[in-house]
């Protein structure tokens, strides 16, 4: 992901970004976060002279794309197999119905348990590469 954004406020460890002409955002039905940019965070490890109202170039790696996407959609998926193929050995005169409900119930579980487990380190965060 590399995107160019604006700078709105610089924290001791991070920066809040709000992202600059993205075109996912021209054909979105929610004017807010379209016309006031949706904020997120973001470091400057290489220490550029940065101020509020700049606008930088924002990357993040694909190292860290991987993981997340791994983290946000194995988990749960992986949660929801084991529930299938477990309630089908303990509980083996059980429905398919009631299987693939225990499933979906656990791919819920573990998106919820994912989401609150998981927290953003200042190494996932995308980075400041350049000022513009």
């Amino acid at each position: 992901m590399q995107e160019n954004a604006k700078i709105v406020e610089i924290g001791q460890k991070s920066v809040s970004v709000i992202p600059v002409d993205i075109e996912a955002c021209i054909g979105c039905s929610n004017s807010e976060c379209r016309d006031n940019g949706h904020v997120f965070e973001v470091v400057n490890r290489r220490r550029m002279d940065i101020k509020v109202g700049d606008v930088v170039r924002v990357q993040s790696t694909m190292k860290n794309q991987l993981a997340q996407g791994v983290t946000a959609v194995g988990v749960p998926v992986t949660c929801a197999i084991a529930a299938f193929v477990i309630a089908s050995i303990l509980a083996p005169g059980s429905g398919e119905g009631f299987r693939v409900g225990l499933a979906l119930a656990a791919l819920l579980a573990g998106g919820v348990a994912t989401y609150f487990v998981t927290k953003r380190t200042e190494d996932s965060l995308p980075e400041i590469v350049q000022v513009l």
